[in-house]
């Protein structure tokens, strides 16, 4: 009875055994497989440090146009509105009193012509007689005193000449700069005086244009010391306009300078960018965002921002994928932004592989089963 009992308990034992094993086999193929992962392989490139700045355009050259003497005007020359050119004729005055000054000039110049020929010709003839002792020392000195003076008055007749042709030229009156001219404010028949208050017309340039921006001064200045350490390259400060943030401006504009002053207000400094104006779209006061290259920055490793997480130390990490698959955590320093990227300073290299996508089901020391991301 015994050896029946020890018999049945071993077989029950052998059959809990096997159905012990049965269940494990049939377990594994139900174990948790990796945790997949999207990475990227990090590399380097040069980077444009660009600066979106708020901008007005201002004209690159206005020119009221005033008259040089007084008289009535005959003739206006242009088309309100339109386009002038430099030297073009605006207006006609009246140059009939500056004619007969130029005759009355003429004449005196002749004058003066014959009261020197006669003086020479005196002199001339003392320095002959004095020799002889004919005239006296004071006689000749005279005719000297005499040539002289007609000498003079010869050039202040030409120079009352000169003045009077001047006048005449400033009867017609020309545009002094390229430009579109504004309405006039005078009209034919009109008497205008010499440099009176009230401008005539008024001529702006607007090709090329101006567009006036202004930037924080910590941010020049930041920029300026990190190009002097040899981090950043100088370049030809392009720029880029935008209106509305989606319209662009086809034509690329240049930085023609910065003010040598900041604004102690705001602790900005403003800069003129100049845009090529051609098409006559841009007026005088519009508004802009000017994106302008200051830099550029080689060697330069770009992650996207999704990729990174900051502590409540202000901390940027990463999860990077280490030797075997396993993630590493990593302690990373970034500057600015780039689009949807960061630039990172330190703490990861080219050549290693940045996990981008899957990071809430993951931790460091994790096991994953990665799939490799282009750029992008």
């Amino acid at each position: 009875m015994k050896f029946q009992l020890s018999m049945l308990s071993l077989v029950l034992s052998i059959s809990l055994l096997l159905i012990g094993c049965d269940e494990k086999t049939n377990q594994a193929p139900n174990a948790r497989p990796a945790q997949q992962v999207d990475v990227l392989r990090l590399t380097t490139s040069t980077v444009n440090f660009k600066q979106a700045l708020p901008g007005r355009a201002v004209a690159s050259g206005v020119a009221q146009v005033r008259p040089q003497v007084s008289g009535i005007v005959l003739k206006r020359h242009f088309e309100e509105g339109a386009l002038v050119k430099a030297g073009e004729a605006l207006y006609q005055i009246d140059d009939a009193i500056s004619q007969a000054s130029l005759f009355s000039a003429k004449a005196k110049i002749l004058q003066t012509n014959t009261n020197l020929k006669n003086a020479k010709a005196q002199l001339t003839r003392y320095q002959a007689l004095i020799k002889d002792k004919a005239v006296s020392q004071q006689q000749l000195d005279q005719s000297i005193a005499n040539y002289d003076a007609y000498n003079a008055q010869l050039a202040m007749d030409k120079a009352a000449l000169n003045r009077v042709e001047v006048d005449i030229s400033y009867s017609q009156v020309l545009a002094p700069i390229s430009g579109r001219i504004s309405k006039s404010n005078v009209t034919e028949g009109a008497l205008v005086t010499a440099l009176q208050a009230q401008a005539m017309a008024t001529i702006t340039q607007l090709d090329p244009i101006y567009f006036d921006v202004v930037q924080a001064n910590s941010q020049l200045r930041d920029i300026i010391e990190r190009k002097n350490s040899g981090e950043l390259t100088s370049v030809t400060q392009t720029a880029q306009l935008n209106f509305d943030g989606s319209h662009h401006y086809q034509h690329s504009g240049l930085l023609k300078f910065n003010e040598v002053q900041a604004n102690p207000s705001t602790d900005t400094v403003t800069m003129r960018v100049e845009f090529p104006n051609p098409e006559y779209l841009l007026l005088p006061g519009m508004y802009g965002q000017v994106e302008l290259v200051q830099a550029t920055r080689a060697n330069s490793i770009l992650v996207p921002q999704k990729a990174v997480q900051f502590n409540h130390q202000g901390q940027a990490s990463v999860f990077m994928l280490g030797k075997d698959n396993v993630v590493e955590g990593r302690i990373i320093k970034v500057g600015r932004s780039f689009g949807a990227n960061w630039l990172v300073l330190d703490g990861i290299s080219a050549g290693e592989q940045l996990i981008t996508a899957g990071l809430q089901k993951i931790a460091p020391g994790m096991t994953v089963a990665p799939v490799t991301k282009k750029a992008g």
